[in-house]
């Protein structure tokens, strides 16, 4: 490996010395500069590198300035929005020197000059990023840069000398590569006063838009203020590169004053903004190796300065107070509470971890946007310098720090007092000083920094490092060193005041910081030791007592205190007790004022009570165990040795009712002791003095008057005086005697002396008291009795009069002596002094008989009248407040008879029974018990309420006179519903209660009236109707009135007065409704017979007659009522079911206009079930053909045709409906042809007849044959075909089957198949009978050529012709020869066998004279025609169905005559070849007929010509369909999902799925009901933007139905489900159409739909709308003919969309504003347009 090394060292030696051409490298100085500047990719660097350049040159100021492609000079607002195209950059620093023109042109050759920031000689090319040739004038030079492929040039020139050109400014001319946007100046402006923060010579900015000045920023410094360094901080970093010689603290103020244009509009005002701020400028002094210098000086190409300076940018509270907010263009320069950044001349990415910005003679990367730590002699210049920030951001903080002592000595401790709270100057002065203290310690507290953490934990560091002493905080007593002072806590704050403390404000504020603090050991919270100190310096105060000794109970439960600290603790902690201190230590009794008195004296070694009152006694238990309660023993030791004992009889007194208190609860042992110590004691005050308490008799004691007997303000305890020795009484025999000798006694002494001898008194003894009147009864009367004379009293001059004699009773008639029994009038016994039931005085008197209170009677007695009122109102209250303790038992309320409670009504008294306690009550005239004893009520047994009993015998009896009355009782009576059985709703249903006015007279039953709607769809004179109000009718509604009549009631009211219901109740449409709710409910009043049979009889249905203006003028000129042509006008009158004609062929009512009822399914069956007739059944019709039968290729085609579209004709028709089968249809129908058919009606009813001309009917021969026989006239009539087919086949026709079968045999089957039906079969049939032809024309042209080979001669064929004409005399001889010119063999056989078959043509025979015809008659029956008969036909024939396949048939599609729509014959005018009025006579074959004689006049027949046709029945039909339409009523919608089975005949059964719908009425969209899913909340749907477009769609519905359809709107309903899958639906006529499918398909316009393009036509969203909803009216209205979708319905779809299509193509050729608006809302009802929705 060695050797290798050498080869390849003397390889590289040759080829430097001898061998190899010489080669320059090249560079591409366009990637060069463009990859440096990929590193420069901060934001302004441009400007960031000029302005420090600008810096470096000592320039004071620089403009910046941006200029537009067009300027002008007049315009007075900047345009901000114009594109820059060139900026210009000046400074007014010193000029270019020929060295700066030389390093200007060259890339990577730094400024030399230490004092300068420039280092890597790059920041100049930044100016490449924006423009490709700057141009650099500065002096009288200048330098113009360009490009010459990839190769960078520079051209140096003199400036000229004339005026224009000179400029004592240093100019950066920079043409933009491309225009740009004007700079934000939100973010460049900050920009700006950033980078002026620590510029060395830089004072001012100014920014041009053109001549418009935008902004401009000043920077004003104070003189330097020098900062004193304690000694204890280290001046040198720790490589001794820098050492720290001084530190100046400047302030600086900064002024930005800001141009703002509005854009939008234009208005130009001017801002100013001022802050405040202040530099610590640390000049250090420089001092590295010469191996380190040099290191640095290929690194940046510079040698380390020899002296240097670092600086912290600081802002103070008041500073930043006094700034403007932190929001404006100075934002960045006022870190705090955010990180500073580091400058290095300007700003970079790099932040300081401390709320200041630090500039210094940092060495960054090559980007300038951090700190180098990479390169190791970088690193470590980087470091030391860091160090240096830390110690300055030190000096600055402690400098800030002592002018807060300083102040804070001046300001608070100077005018402080001690154990006083401060007054309001020195707190506000303390609040300044703390949030100045608080805001310098979060400026200085160090976070990490960004990007490179070392910065802010080299500056964290040495913080702390750079001083021998602890950091200064602000205290409670001053600024002092942080490990001086203590953790603030709050419980020890009310009484360690002389420990300095962290005030609470500074610690909630920087409280992460101290903690930190606290964790390195530099601060700590408050020791015990600390506390013992404080209490060895001085007596705390009792508050400050109190709340130590609080926190010592917190502080023992939670740590393990040694017992020498806990001794110390009771040592130093001393307690003023009265004028002496002493220590916690010395004291042993806690008082408890409950049994000891804290005003009289108490023991020396006693707690102050002001202490001890704030704490329990488990709580003093725990502060110290030594500590006890003084008892009472021991406190009677102590106040027995007092002389007041015996001296003072208030002390005495004191001390015994402190005793007496607590004597039952002591101890025996201590009863003893006490009574031993007093009882040797002169204790007792008596009314001779102090005695000892065995010579003391009790105050009770009065029989002699000569007793010692105590004297006390307040009795004590009798125990303890008794147990002391005390008298209660005198011996037995001393009081008898006294009391015998005096004659008269005291009965209350007797009453005492009876109670001390009661144990000794037998039961006879007891007995004889009981009965002997030994007590007096009190009388009120009488004066008080003057006490006894005593001996100190003076005597009296006048002898005393006699005493009264005095009355006594047994004490068995008297009462206790109680103030409220004398209040009752009540004898109570005459009692001296207060009256103690439970003493033994009052116990004997009751043992003796005393009553204690009056019975239950004697209290009712005297609550009742007629005692007294006063006394009645005193024996109340007495039962009231008595009656749970002694009348319970005894009250039953229903067995009170006596009428003592008052009620509402004055002088009115009640039993229990018989008022109620609530107020409600007396709206019904109830008594009501008055207010003050309601409470009572339930104690008494007083009910709330009558029963529901006595509210119906109430009502019934008093009648409501008003509706205001009424309304009250009603709602009153509403809340006893649920106490109403069935029986009591029985009688209220039938009970004429409420009245209709104010009268008083008129009345009704709830079963006879409603409830008074205005919505209602009755006129209000039809219905007799009430309101009383919400909660009134709530009561009516459950007694039996209904909101609208029943179906049974309504059909009662209707049958009763139709006439009146037709006129006020809207009229026509009205009343059809009304009808259509019965025959919706007939199915409930058929239950009602004899309902129906009243319905039968009365002329309540409406009847229809339809009058025809179709008459024309004779002379065939035009009058006035041209324009009526064809019109039909309808008259209505009400009449008996049997008085009107069902309609099951329009052609008959137009004919006989018969009084008919409505054409609807349901008012028909009601109709019917009434006894109305169809008018087919009551109409006679008679065929009459004229002329002979015949088989002609006409009716060929209609056999064939019949056959072959039999399937189709019965495949909607079950079995149970036909007269015959289908395959009788195809087998045994014949079609024959006859030159006419005369149709002649009779209605039999009126006997009214009519005749006239058909193109087919039906007939049977007399072997019961069915011929179809159709004339030659004209196209062929396919709705009189299928009219007389339905006659034939259907036991119950309607006109729909007649245009149902018109259609199916009129068009072809590819039009049907295009229709959806299935006729592929048909066409299988037909292809095979196409086959099957053209091989029977091979086979006939065979036959042809062997029939030319036999061709008859002409005698031969004359032959035949003579044989023939013997058999057929009266037949055409054409028609024979003809005949015979058909056959191949046997010819006269095989003719004769058909024309006896089918028939043949007759010669007409010369006629014979006859009458004429009478009009409206048939004519002569023909001899040589076979007799038939007409319709109705025999008894249909049983048979099996089958179903087969015919031949082919014609007729045009049904879009095909829509081609030919409006030309054909119209109802109403004659077709050709029909007589007018007049019988046509019978057709001949020959031209030489006679023609008919002229008619004869006119009888009562109606004779009227009629030609139906099919294309005018269809539009009828489906103009009947859409006036069919109806209202849903806006009754609610529950119909479940169906499914059904549809058979078509040629075609498999499928599956028919009807959706289900839940939906609820919500009110009006416009004229439109508008239904919801019960599911869905209206407040999520109807939002302000949903309901504009359910207008939309209600808009686009009213077009279709009015402008298109000519629907009521009435009949039109919108509704929404959330995921049904129905379009749309029809209900029985009333069409629904879901709003959700018009917003999911796209065809709301106003949701943004866009336009489509077809066929070079523009369609719009309105358009598809139209067309879409167009066709699905149309499917919905074809439902009104057929239920199942079928063949049937789509074939009346496509006839609907034909009939309408014009008008739709109409509706949408107009504007939008032009068409259908949706009116006004219905007020019947809640508009959902108008409704208010949530924003």
């Amino acid at each position: 490996m060695v050797a290798k090394k050498s080869a390849l060292d003397a390889l590289r030696s040759q080829v430097l010395s001898k061998t190899g051409a010489e080669e320059r490298v090249e560079v591409n100085q366009r990637h060069l500069i463009d990859k440096i500047l990929a590193r420069y990719s901060a934001e302004y660097v441009v400007y960031r590198e000029l302005m420090q350049n600008s810096d470096d040159a000592g320039a004071k100021g620089i403009e910046i300035v941006f200029e537009t492609a067009t300027s002008n000079p007049q315009e007075t607002v900047p345009n901000l929005n114009a594109k820059i195209t060139r900026v210009l950059f000046k400074n007014n620093g010193m000029d270019f020197r020929p060295e700066d023109w030389n390093r200007l042109k060259k890339i990577a050759e730094g400024n030399p000059d230490e004092s300068k920031i420039g280092a890597f000689g790059v920041g100049f090319y930044s100016l490449f990023s924006i423009c490709e040739e700057p141009f650099v004038s500065s002096g009288k030079e200048c330098m113009a840069f360009y490009w010459r492929n990839d190769q960078l040039y520079a051209k140096r020139a003199p400036v000229p000398d004339d005026e224009e050109q000179t400029d004592s400014w240093t100019t950066f001319l920079l043409d933009l590569r491309e225009p740009m946007d004007m700079l934000n100046m939100d973010e460049f402006a900050p920009f700006l006063a950033r980078s002026l923060g620590f510029t060395a010579n830089l004072r001012d900015i100014s920014v041009y838009l053109n001549h418009h000045r935008l902004l401009n920023i000043s920077k004003k410094m104070r003189e330097p203020r020098p900062m004193t360094l304690p000694k204890t901080m280290y001046m040198t970093s720790p490589q001794k590169i820098f050492t720290l010689k001084s530190v100046d603290l400047q302030s600086v103020q900064l002024d930005a004053t800001r141009l703002e244009v509005s854009r939008w509009l234009g208005e130009v005002t001017t801002t100013t903004t001022t802050i405040f701020l202040r530099t610590a400028s640390g000049h250090l002094d420089v001092k590295v190796s010469k191996q380190f210098s040099n290191e640095m000086e290929r690194t940046t190409k510079k040698y380390p300065p020899s002296q240097t300076a670092i600086q912290i940018l600081y802002v103070g509270h008041d500073e930043k107070q006094a700034s403007a907010e932190n929001k404006t263009i100075f934002k960045d320069l006022v870190p705090f509470p955010e990180q500073g950044r580091i400058f290095i001349g300007f700003p970079t990415h790099q932040t300081t971890g401390f709320s200041s910005h630090v500039a210094g003679r940092f060495i960054p990367t090559v980007e300038r946007e951090s700190l180098d730590f990479v390169d190791k002699c970088l690193q470590v210049w980087n470091h030391e310098l860091l160090c240096m920030a830390g110690l300055l951001s030190r000096a600055l903080y402690e400098d800030e720090l002592s002018q807060i002592g300083n102040l804070y000595n001046e300001m608070i401790l100077a005018h402080q007092k001690p154990d006083q709270p401060d007054d309001e100057a020195t707190a506000t002065a303390r609040e300044w000083l703390e949030k100045r203290a608080l805001h310098a310690l979060q400026a200085f507290q160090f976070h990490p920094s960004t990007p490179s953490p070392l910065v802010g934990h080299y500056t964290d560091a040495y913080f702390f490092r750079m001083s021998t002493l602890g950091l200064s905080i602000l205290s409670s007593h001053g600024v002092k060193q942080l490990d001086k002072v203590r953790i603030p806590e709050p419980t020890m704050a009310s009484f360690l005041t002389n420990l300095p403390t962290i005030p609470t404000n500074v610690y909630t504020g920087s409280q992460k910081f101290i903690e930190k603090m606290e964790k390195a050991g530099k601060v700590q919270k408050i020791t015990f030791k600390d506390i013992l100190m404080e209490l060895e310096n001085r007596t705390l105060t009792e508050t400050q007592m109190v709340a130590m000794l609080k926190w010592w109970i917190d502080f023992k439960s939670k740590f393990i205190i040694p017992e020498s600290d806990t001794s110390a603790f009771f040592q130093l902690a001393l307690v003023c007790s009265g004028e002496s201190v002493k220590p916690l230590s010395t004291l042993k009794w806690f008082v408890n004022p409950k049994l000891t008195p804290i005003d009289m004296p108490l023991p020396p070694n006693t707690l102050p009570y002001d202490i001890t009152k704030t704490f329990t006694q488990p709580e003093l238990s725990k502060i110290s165990g030594s500590w006890q309660e003084l008892s009472l023993l021991e406190w009677t030791k102590f106040i027995v040795n007092d002389p007041d004992m015996e001296t003072s009889p208030n002390f005495a007194e004191k001390v015994l009712l402190v005793l007496s208190r607590s004597w039952a609860q002591l101890p025996e042992s201590s009863q003893r002791a006490i009574v031993a110590m007093l009882s040797q004691k002169k204790c007792i005050p008596t009314k001779y003095g102090m005695k000892l308490p065995n010579e003391s008799y009790f105050k009770s004691v009065t029989l002699f008057p000569d007793l010692p007997v105590m004297v006390f303000t307040k009795q004590p305890v009798e125990k303890l005086l008794a147990s002391m020795g005390a008298r209660k009484s005198v011996e037995l025999q001393l009081v008898f005697d006294r009391l015998v000798n005096a004659g008269s006694w005291d009965h209350m002494q007797l009453v005492k002396y009876l109670t001390s001898v009661r144990d000794t008194l037998s039961s006879g003894e007891m007995k004889r008291l009981k009965a002997t009147s030994i007590f007096p009864r009190e009388d009120l009367s009488r004066p008080p009795t003057p006490p006894p004379k005593t001996d100190s009293d003076p005597p009296t001059s006048s002898t005393p009069p006699p005493p009264l004699p005095v009355r006594r009773y047994a004490a068995n008639t008297l009462y206790v002596p109680s103030e409220v029994l004398a209040d009752l009038g009540l004898p109570v016994i005459e009692w001296k002094g207060r009256w103690r039931a439970t003493s033994d005085e009052a116990k004997l008197l009751l043992e003796l008989g005393l009553l204690t209170h009056p019975s239950l009677d004697v209290v009712l007695g005297l609550t009742s009248a007629p005692t007294e009122k006063d006394i009645r109102a005193k024996a109340l209250t007495y039962l009231l407040e008595n009656f749970k303790t002694l009348y319970t038992s005894q009250y039953t309320p229903s067995k009170v008879k006596v009428a003592f409670l008052p009620t509402t009504k004055p002088d009115v008294l009640e039993t229990p029974d018989g008022c109620y306690y609530s107020p409600a009550c007396s709206v019904m005239d109830f008594p009501v018990l008055r207010e003050d004893l309601r409470h009572y009520a339930v104690m008494l047994g007083i009910r709330e309420s009558p029963l529901p009993a006595r509210l119906l015998e109430r009502l019934s009896k008093n009648r409501p006179e008003t509706k205001a009355k009424a309304q009250q009782m009603f709602e009153f009576l509403g809340r006893f519903q649920g106490d109403f059985q069935h029986h009591h709703w029985s009688t209220l249903r039938s009970l004429a209660f409420i009245p209709l006015d104010d009268s008083g007279q008129k009345y009704v039953e709830p079963q006879n009236c409603y409830f008074d709607k205005k919505d209602s769809a009755f006129h209000p004179d039809l219905l007799t109707t009430v309101d009383f109000g919400k909660t009134a009718n709530l009561f009516l509604k459950a007694c039996g009135v209904k909101e609208e009549p029943t179906p049974v009631e309504l059909t009662q009211l209707v049958i009763r007065s139709p006439h009146d219901f037709l006129n006020r109740n809207g009229g026509v449409e009205n009343y059809k409704s009304i009808l259509r709710q019965i025959a919706s409910h007939m199915h409930v009043i058929r239950t009602q017979k004899a309902l129906v049979n009243e319905m039968i009889k009365s002329p309540f249905l409406l009847g229809e007659k339809r009058i025809s203006q179709d008459t024309e003028d004779p002379e065939g000129g035009e009058g006035e009522d041209s324009a009526n042509m064809g019109q039909v006008v309808v008259q209505y009158k009400l009449a008996r079911a049997s008085e009107i004609y069902l309609i099951d062929d329009t052609v008959l009512q137009q004919i006989f206009t018969p009084l008919s009822a409505p054409i609807e399914s349901h008012l028909e069956a009601l109709y019917e079930s009434l006894g109305s007739t169809w008018i087919s059944k009551q109409v006679k019709e008679n065929n009459r053909p004229q002329g002979a039968l015949a088989a002609t290729r006409r009716s060929e085609n209609l056999q064939e045709l019949i056959v072959e579209r039999a399937p189709l004709l019965l495949s909607d028709h079950p079995a149970n409906r036909l007269n015959y089968t289908l395959d009788w249809l195809t087998t045994k129908l014949k079609v024959r042809q006859v030159p006419e058919i005369l149709l002649r009606r009779e209605f039999v009813p009126t006997g009214a007849t009519h005749t006239e001309s058909t193109t087919a009917c039906i007939v049977q021969d007399q072997s019961r044959a069915y011929f179809l026989l159709v004339t030659p006239k004209g196209d062929m009539d396919y709705f009189d075909i299928a009219d007389a087919l339905a006659k034939l086949l259907l036991k119950k026709k309607k006109l729909n089957d007649s245009i149902w079968w018109s259609s199916l045999l009129s068009s072809s089957l590819m039009s049907l198949k295009r229709k959806g039906f299935q006729v592929d079969r048909i066409l299988n049939a037909k292809k095979a009978e196409v086959a099957r032809i053209e091989a029977a024309a091979k086979a006939d042209a065979a036959a042809a050529a062997q029939a030319a080979a036999n061709a008859l001669g002409p005698k031969q064929a004359a032959d035949y012709l003579a044989q023939l004409k013997e058999v057929f005399p009266d037949c055409d001889p054409g028609f024979l020869m003809d005949a015979i010119s058909r056959e191949t063999q046997d010819h006269v056989q095989r003719v004769t066998m058909k024309l006896l078959d089918s028939g043949y043509p007759r010669i007409a025979k010369p006629e014979k004279s006859v009458a004429p015809p009478v009009p409206g008659s048939f004519p002569v029956p023909d001899p040589n025609v076979s007799t038939i008969s007409t319709l109705p036909p025999a008894s249909p024939v049983t048979a099996n169905q089958s179903s087969s396949t015919g031949g082919s048939g014609s007729g045009g599609s049904f879009f095909n005559r829509l081609k030919t729509w409006g030309r054909e014959t119209v109802i109403g005018k004659p077709a050709d070849g029909v007589a007018t009025g007049i019988e046509k006579p019978s057709l001949v074959t020959k031209p030489t007929s006679t023609p008919p004689p002229p008619p004869s006049p006119p009888t009562n027949s109606v004779v009227k010509a009629f030609a139906p046709d099919y294309q005018q029945n269809l539009q009828q039909s489906l103009k009947a369909a859409v006036s069919n339409c109806r209202s849903n009523g806006r009754d609610d919608i529950r119909s479940e999902p169906t499914a059904s089975t549809v058979s078509e005949v040629l075609t498999s059964s499928y599956c028919d799925v009807k959706p289900g719908h839940q939906l609820n009425f919500a009110g009006h969209a416009g004229e439109l009901e508008f239904y919801l899913d019960k599911g869905v909340d209206a407040d999520e749907i109807m939002t302000k933007e949903n309901l504009t477009s359910l207008a939309r769609f209600v808009r686009l519905l009213m077009v279709l139905a009015q402008d298109v359809f000519n629907l009521v709107p009435e009949t039109m309903h919108v509704y929404y489900d959330p995921e049904g899958s129905t379009i749309a639906f029809n209900r029985g006529g009333a069409l629904f159409f879901n709003w959700r499918y018009y917003v999911a398909l796209g065809h709301d316009e106003g949701a943004g739909s866009g336009k489509k393009q077809v066929q070079g036509r523009t369609i719009t969203a309105r358009d598809e709308a139209m067309i879409y909803w167009f066709f699905t009216m149309a499917h919905e209205l074809a439902h009104n003919f057929v239920g199942d979708h079928n063949s049937k319905h789509e074939f009346y779809f496509s006839s609907f969309c034909e009939q309408y299509l014009p008008s739709l193509m109409v509706a949408m050729a107009k504007a939008p504003e032009s068409t259908t608006a949706v009116s006004s809302p219905a007020i019947t009802a809640p508009n959902i347009m108008d409704t208010p929705v949530p924003n």
